[in-house]
């Protein structure tokens, strides 16, 4: 299984027993809890950081 990378952004891989993410790229390495965190701050992140255009204000 496919999953984003955090580091470079390119396609790292879910082992089959959903355990770990490695990227094959950047060497990437974590078990999956670490990643779904990692990913988690990232999201958060992004999200502070919209600022919505919205004409007239």
């Amino acid at each position: 299984m496919d999953a984003r990378c955090p580091e470079c952004e390119k396609v790292a891989v879910l082992n089959d027993e959903v355990t770990n993410v490695k990227c094959p790229n950047c060497n990437f390495e974590a078990d999956y809890d670490t990643y779904l965190e990692i990913m988690k701050e990232q999201a958060i992140n992004m999200s502070s950081e919209y600022i919505p255009k919205r004409p007239g204000f």
